[in-house]
């Protein structure tokens, strides 16, 4: 940061009185000695002054503080420069040797705040200007330094404390607000975390890194809109992101369903009723499709809040009544090899009649395709999760559509 000390001319913002002739030549000649480090020339002239009897008037009392910085006698001239300063708090020339003296002594964060202070004075200082942001960088990484330390210790007060002080230092940077957001998260405040994920976005628009973090804030605060839209956007450059988008997109639409869609969602073993019910409000084309007349009503589906969705799925041959019992089995869960089958017949569907191509071709579709499509997971289990079903479904839909082979 170059030399320790400016050793500024004293009189520079110095109080009153005016020094007489004779006091600014003495001040000249003490000052320029230390400036080429001649203490024993300086300590002559100061000297010679205080021989005269004369009170020492202040700009020859820093003088004497230089000498002794000079010197080493750094207690002695930090007492010194205390006194001066707390008296004459806008005296550019001591506080920028109380800055000098505290960034030589490693006191950092005093440094940065002497210096600042120096800077409200003379705000177009180069030196100091140069120190406070050299000075601002290295307690920044310090305090940073902090907050993870806390972080990793479970003291996340501390760790807000620290992250709130690299803010102040610097409020452009990402860095303190990405702190506050996993502090709050580690303590349960997913809210709060997004909130400050939001903002280190706005502060880094274009880190990857930073859009990566937030979208995991809004995956644990279950904004799933807004974590769909972070993974599109990492997507477009690394095709791994695709995978947590499309997941963030299906958690979005599942958080937008009605009660009993949500509830068939989180099914570990969907039954037909809570099939039925995801027909019905996740593909459009079968709440849209008419049901053709003279379709048969199963018993077990007369009194049920869920009817208009189970008639529907019955009418479109999605579910089958049984001939002796007349009951479609609303609880009875649902296999593979009959989803695979609906699937077919979703895609047919929402192709307008278009038969399906590739993995959905064969009638019935066979499981192991549909697996190696990614349509289906594959599993050892009969049974469906309303999960797997509805990402199924989405697929089989939107492979009718678009006239897709996968």
């Amino acid at each position: 940061m170059g030399e320790a000390f400016a050793f500024r001319d004293p009189r520079a913002g110095a109080p009153p009185p005016p020094l007489s002739s004779r006091e600014e030549r003495t001040l000249a000649t003490a000052v320029e000695a230390v400036r080429r480090g001649d203490a024993a020339a300086a300590r002559k002239a100061l000297g010679t002054q205080r021989r005269k009897g004369a009170p020492e008037p202040e700009p020859l009392s820093l003088a004497a503080a230089y000498l002794a910085l000079a010197e080493g006698r750094l207690d002695e001239a930090r007492s010194v420069l205390a006194s001066l300063t707390a008296a004459n708090p806008t005296w550019l020339a001591a506080v920028e040797a109380a800055a000098d003296l505290a960034a030589a002594e490693g006191r950092t964060l005093d440094a940065l705040e002497r210096y600042q202070a120096v800077l409200r004075l003379s705000p177009s200082d180069r030196r100091a200007r140069a120190r406070a942001d050299s000075l601002r960088k290295e307690v920044a990484v310090a305090k940073g330094r902090e907050a993870e330390e806390a972080l990793a210790a479970g003291n996340l007060d501390a760790a807000r404390r620290a992250a709130h002080s690299l803010l102040q230092l610097e409020p452009a940077s990402a860095s303190g607000y990405l702190l506050l957001s996993r502090a709050a998260a580690a303590g349960g405040g997913n809210e709060d975390a997004w909130t400050w994920a939001s903002e280190a976005r706005r502060k880094a628009p274009n880190d990857r890194s930073v859009a990566a973090f937030a979208a995991g804030i809004a995956e644990k605060a279950g904004r799933w809109a807004d974590a769909a839209s972070l993974y599109e956007g990492l997507a477009a450059a690394d095709l791994a992101f695709g995978r947590k988008a499309e997941e963030a997109r299906l958690e979005f639409r599942i958080q937008n369903l009605p009660e009993t869609a949500r509830r068939a969602v989180e099914s570990p073993r969907l039954t037909r009723a809570e099939l039925a019910s995801l027909l019905w409000w996740t593909v459009p084309e079968v709440r849209e499709a008419l049901v053709p007349p003279g379709v048969g009503i199963a018993v077990d589906v007369v009194d049920r809040p869920d009817r208009v969705a189970l008639v529907k799925a019955i009418g479109l041959g999605f579910l089958a009544v049984s001939p002796e019992t007349h009951r479609v089995g609303t609880d009875a869960p649902v296999v593979r090899t009959d989803l695979a089958t609906t699937l077919r017949r979703v895609a047919v569907l929402a192709g307008r009649g278009r038969a399906p191509a590739g993995c959905l071709a064969p009638d019935p579709p066979s499981e192991r395709i549909l697996s190696e499509c990614g349509i289906l997971p594959g599993s050892p289990s009969r049974n469906v999760t309303g999960r797997e079903a509805l990402r199924a479904l989405d697929k089989a839909a939107r492979l009718g559509r678009e006239g897709g082979t996968r």
